[in-house]
């Protein structure tokens, strides 16, 4: 299968697809992905409306994933890059590669000529179109990763959104994201856009487990939408920089799109246009090798992002207030790791606050390259988590880790998702996975030590049911005390004891 082969992502460059202003560059990043990227580029390549050009960027990957994105995109449309590369200068490298396609090489784009081969006469009308019918060409970027596979139908609904917003004269659209299902249970809703909260957790505002029945499907503006089929206006990426260098995975969605919202522009999600997400690198399917000389923790990484993220972008009144939400909310987390016997999570969270804290350096370079936000503080107050809205799902993962839950991904709120977690099946060949009923219970009952003080606790009830009625205690009456010390030492040493009666 090649980009320049298949029949769906062919482009007749003499043919207009549809949303035709709108040129689209695909942007496809692997790392040790084989296992995902048949139905990524399946995905990608199946699209009713394809993207006009496709590049693909593999950073050192151990298995076959160079090899099956060079064999679908062509050798030439791909990169090699090193394997300690993020996401982000993967992206960067991708964009500068890729041509940016102007009428000349989409003839579509421009008026039609007047002179008709068919019935070998020449049209008036031609004349009196522009000479740019469709308007002038805006060109975007869309990210893809490699373990998250788009619909059939996902560009198209992202630029129908985009293509509604322009007709409304609204041209301030930067970034638009799609809905994310898990990539086994693909009827559980992973994310409808994204948000932070001042204790730096990424806040989804779905349920755990939470089913799509389109109970979230209406555009909206979000404060950040996930980089897994993001789609980026290409002037408004260069414009801000790109990704930060220091979020080289993780967080680096959020930091954009807060980037895009400071400079006055807009960021939508897309609910029709439905993409899969395995989530491999949060949930620990694969390591982490861009962060540091070895191989990282996912949780650590994803700490030390939300508190950079939160850092340099916070308006300075409010920065104290947020440092000061991060520490105490970093120490109550380890607390409860540590109770809840997750002792590397714990860590991980010291680890990721220290080595953000005390390079201040990086906050200080990255709150003067952001400079002050051109959007009130008002229009970004509905964009974050209402106050209080964490403490249910901070209750909910400390009582998790106190009944025993040692899974990484579960205790540590799913890495990415702390209000969806999806457990997926080890195997290759799996598929779907049956949402759990009952799951807690089950858990429960599986860990010793609550079900041993629960029998213990009805034996006890049972045996003492005539006491709860009315009954009374009775018993000895005390012996008096001694007088002095002396008196206490020779009771002591007595070989009788008198007993009360």
């Amino acid at each position: 299968m090649s980009v320049h082969s298949h029949t769906a992502a062919r482009q007749d460059l003499a043919a207009s697809p549809e949303f035709p202003r709108h040129v689209v560059t695909a942007v496809l990043v692997s790392h040790d992905g084989a296992r995902w990227l048949p139905d990524a580029l399946a995905g990608l390549l199946g699209q009713e409306r394809p993207a006009q050009f496709a590049m693909g960027a593999d950073t050192g990957s151990a298995d076959d994933s160079a090899r099956l994105v060079a064999e679908a995109l062509g050798d030439d449309h791909v990169l090699h890059l090193a394997r300690r590369t993020g996401f982000g200068q993967a992206v960067e490298e991708c964009n500068r590669s890729a041509p940016h396609l102007t009428p000349d090489d989409l003839p579509y784009l421009k008026r039609p000529s007047g002179w008709d081969p068919v019935t070998r006469s020449w049209r008036d009308d031609a004349y009196d179109l522009p000479e740019l019918p469709h308007g002038e060409p805006v060109q975007w970027l869309w990210l893809l990763h490699d373990d998250c596979a788009p619909e059939p139908d996902a560009l198209a609904q992202m630029l129908r959104v985009v293509e509604n917003e322009y007709e409304l004269g609204r041209d301030d659209v930067a970034v638009v994201g799609p809905k994310l299902r898990g990539w086994y249970d693909r009827r559980q809703l992973l994310e409808v856009g994204v948000s932070i909260a001042n204790s730096g957790r990424r806040w989804t505002g779905l349920d755990r487990r939470e089913q799509d029945q389109g109970q979230h499907d209406h555009v909206r503006p979000v404060l950040s939408v996930s980089t897994a089929g993001m789609l980026v206006r290409r002037d408004v990426f260069d414009r801000l920089g790109g990704f930060d260098r220091h979020l080289p995975l993780m967080r680096d969605d959020v930091d954009l799109c807060w980037r895009a919202h400071s400079a006055g522009y807009r960021v939508l999600i897309a609910p029709d246009a439905v993409v899969r997400h395995a989530e491999a690198a949060s949930r620990e399917r694969r390591t982490v090798d861009c962060v540091g000389r070895t191989s990282a923790s996912p949780h650590k990484v994803d700490k030390a992002g939300a508190v950079y993220t939160l850092l340099v972008n916070a308006r300075t009144a409010a920065l104290p207030w947020v440092l000061l939400r991060v520490v105490l909310g970093t120490l109550l987390r380890t607390l409860a790791y540590l109770v809840g016997k997750v002792p590397g999570q714990a860590v991980d969270e010291i680890r990721g606050l220290m080595g953000t804290l005390l390079r201040p350096e990086r906050i200080l370079a990255g709150r003067r390259h952001r400079g002050s936000p051109q959007t009130d503080k008002g229009e970004m107050r509905p964009l974050f988590p209402p106050p209080g809205a964490t403490v249910r799902v901070t209750v909910e993962q400390v009582a998790s880790s106190l009944v025993g839950r040692s899974d990484p991904e579960a205790a540590s709120g799913a890495g990415r998702h702390g209000s969806a977690v999806e457990s997926g099946p080890g195997g290759d060949d799996a598929d779907f996975l049956e949402v759990e009923q009952f799951a807690r219970l089950k858990r429960i009952a599986r860990k010793p030590g609550p079900v041993l003080f629960l029998v213990l606790l009805l034996v006890s009830l049972a045996a003492c049911r005539q006491l709860l009625g009315g009954g009374a205690l009775a018993g000895g009456a005390l012996l008096p005390a001694p007088a002095g010390a002396g008196e206490l030492w020779a009771r002591y040493t007595d070989a009788w004891h008198a007993v009360g009666a």
